[in-house]
């Protein structure tokens, strides 16, 4: 690079950092005091390609804070300079300190040798330094592409359908941006050409580090709203909305297409109000429209999210920390042999219910919360369908859906962990259990289930059926289930429907009708919690375990280990109270677990009881009272147990 040339470029990065400055916010007066201390941020910049000599600045502002300055003030943002080259693999890595605790938004500018600076931002929450150092990982990028433009007409220039096609003809690896301060709607015209290249970040955060401002509506043209076919590509903090016909809003498709990353979407269909004589259309704009009266866009789509056609085989493909909802069909669907990892997400909404695996699809769902997916026949928070289909969970809240909790038809090997599913199913439909394991034709099911808490589901808490089976605890490794206040009153408690000509094993459970003692009543356990047809397999339940336990619980892991105030928390573990805890109601479950009078399991977060939101054995899934600061306990204690199970809390590393 020519001296003045880089001259000119050092000194439009400085421009640019003294304007990306941002107020400090007002922070009330109630927020605890800072540790004096501040917080320690530690950044690496990761050149992705050789040869790379970048010029960067880093800035950082305190957007909201989390406690109230000390004496000594500490800083509320920064500005710093510095270069990094590559050869070599190694980072170059800067340490900024004394920053006052709180949500910051980090913003990267950097001159890497072609005609466009990358820009970047993100938002983080900062803790004291006691808690540890915070690590911000920046990329740093051959080639840079800038969206410059909301235009989609047929010749655009600046815009996204321009910038696909640049990228994919692009050195990777590839950064797509936003110019800073463009922000709005991306009225599509015709479908966006396919990712097809690899290792590019589409990064749709604004220069404040907020996600959704930049939407992809697709208008209800024939296509998906965004479609790749590359590998190891990551999409980040942008919305699609509104694709039509037979179309799944975001679409990743075929065997190359592996290691990709779904990071912070929002992905929201058209089938928020169905209508026509057979529900096959929708109501936009207050007008019913369908494929034989508005052809082609007056279909209503199809998944939220598709991943297919051996997408992921040879890496699996992320969807993570994504809002999907108003799905015509699935809100997450992986099949035809497709792998994918669903995790930290939303669903919601959805026309005919929440993620699932079929048609020889895998999926592995951790810490999502499902919820409210409407639907006839298949419409169940989480499934599986199909041999050759497989699924593992851990820690999800399937809640509120219209059929099932968890559904495992004709799948073999299917692995669940510390799962609620609570107040699924619907009125008059007969299939609104927790978790349902069943046939289809010759092919069984089989599924294990462990730390399981399914209550106040319409037609029962498990049902198997056919030739399937299910595993719910044996004697050398117990369930520690609890199946309970499921069923209608009319018919009496069915937590569990034991149908299947398989044995159960449902060894280590909690039941609804163990008693208030301290040994389970096995006999009125058999005889109120299980329903057993006359060819029914034999159902061994012991031993069950008592509804009472003096031993305090214990709490192995804390997910995240830093929050701020309102997010929900998870806290895996053993010896939680599950019976009466659950007794309210799926969306009163707060109300039976209280430190004030003590109910159900009392949850602190120092001195602050924090809203309990799910319950099982294994898992409380918690609000958090209060933005991580610096370390503190989080107790838990039962109504019955003598003392705290703790673990400490609030620790970046």
């Amino acid at each position: 690079m020519a001296p003045n040339r880089a001259l000119r470029r050092s000194l439009r990065i400085l421009l640019l950092a003294a304007l990306a400055q941002t107020a400090t916010a007002d922070v009330a007066t109630a927020l605890p005091a800072c540790p004096p201390d501040g917080g320690r941020l530690e950044v690496t910049l990761q050149p992705l390609a050789e040869p790379l000599a970048a010029n960067v600045a880093l800035t950082g502002a305190l957007v909201e804070g989390s406690c109230a300055e000390p004496p000594a003030a500490l800083r509320t943002s920064y500005a710093v300079t510095t270069s990094c080259t590559a050869p070599g693999a190694e980072p170059c890595t800067l340490t900024l300190s004394g920053l006052r605790p709180g949500r910051w938004v980090h913003r990267l500018i950097a001159a890497t040798g072609g005609p466009e600076l990358q820009l970047q931002a993100r938002r983080l929450l900062q803790p004291d330094t006691s808690a540890g150092t915070v690590r911000l990982h920046w990329n740093l990028y051959s080639s840079i592409v800038t969206v410059t433009s909301l235009d989609d007409s047929a010749e655009c220039t600046g815009c996204l359908r321009e910038a696909i096609v640049r990228a994919n003809a692009a050195a990777a690896p590839t950064l797509v941006q936003f110019a800073p301060q463009l922000a709005g709607e991306i009225g599509l015209s015709a479908p966006l050409p396919a990712l097809a290249a690899s290792s590019v970040f589409v990064d749709g955060s604004d220069f404040d580090g907020l996600l959704h401002r930049r939407v992809i509506r697709a208008n209800g043209v024939n296509g998906p709203g965004l479609k790749i076919i590359g590998a190891r590509n990551t999409v980040f903090g942008l919305a699609v909305e509104d694709v039509g016909v037979n179309n799944d809003s975001v679409l990743i498709e075929g065997e190359g297409a592996g290691g990709n990353l779904l990071d912070s979407l929002r992905v929201m269909g058209r089938a928020l109000e169905v209508c026509g004589a057979e529900l096959e259309g929708c109501v936009i704009d207050g007008v019913c429209r369908t494929e034989a009266t508005d052809p082609p866009s007056g279909a209503c789509g199809d998944d939220g999210i598709a991943v297919r056609a051996l997408a992921g085989t040879g890496e699996p493909n992320v969807i993570r920390n994504c809002e999907i909802s108003g799905a015509f069909d699935k809100g997450v669907k992986i099949s035809d042999g497709a792998v994918a990892q669903l995790e930290h997400s939303h669903l919601f909404d959805n026309r005919d219910g929440g993620a699932q695996a079929t048609l020889t699809g895998r999926l592995v769902a951790h810490e999502n919360f499902i919820e409210d997916n409407r639907g006839t026949n298949s419409a169940s928070g989480i499934a599986a369908n199909g041999a050759g289909a497989a699924l593992e969970t851990r820690g999800n809240l399937s809640r509120g859906n219209a059929l099932r909790g968890i559904s495992v038809r004709s799948v073999e090997g299917v692995l669940l962990q510390d799962d609620f599913v609570c107040g699924n199913g619907s009125g008059g439909r007969g299939a609104g259990f927790g978790l349902a394991v069943f046939d289809n034709g010759d092919t069984p099911a089989a599924a294990s289930a462990r730390g399981l808490g399914a209550f106040h589901n319409t037609d029962g808490g498990v049902s198997v059926s056919g030739s399937s089976s299910v595993d719910l605890g044996a004697i050398e490794q117990l369930g520690r289930n609890a199946l309970a206040h499921n069923g209608t009153a009319a018919a009496g408690a069915t937590n569990l429907r034991a149908l299947s000509t398989a044995p159960t094993s449902a060894a280590g459970n909690h039941w609804q009708h163990c008693g208030p003692g301290w040994v389970c009543d096995e006999a009125a356990v058999l005889a109120q919690d299980i329903v057993r047809s006359e060819t029914a397999g034999p159902v061994v339940i012991s031993a069950a375990l008592p509804s009472i336990r003096r031993a305090p619980p214990v709490i192995e892991a804390i997910v995240p280990p830093i929050a701020a105030a309102g997010e929900l928390v998870r806290l895996y573990g053993s010896g939680f109270e599950v019976i009466d805890a659950t007794a309210a109601g799926c969306s009163a479950v707060a109300d039976t677990n209280r430190c004030r009078p003590l109910r159900g399991n009392c949850v602190l977060f120092g001195d602050e009881p924090a809203e309990v939101v799910a319950v099982t054995p294994t898992m409380l899934v918690v609000r958090a009272p209060e933005t991580c600061v610096a370390p503190l306990t989080v107790s838990v204690r039962t109504r019955h147990s003598r003392g705290y199970g703790r673990k400490e809390f609030c620790r970046a590393e």
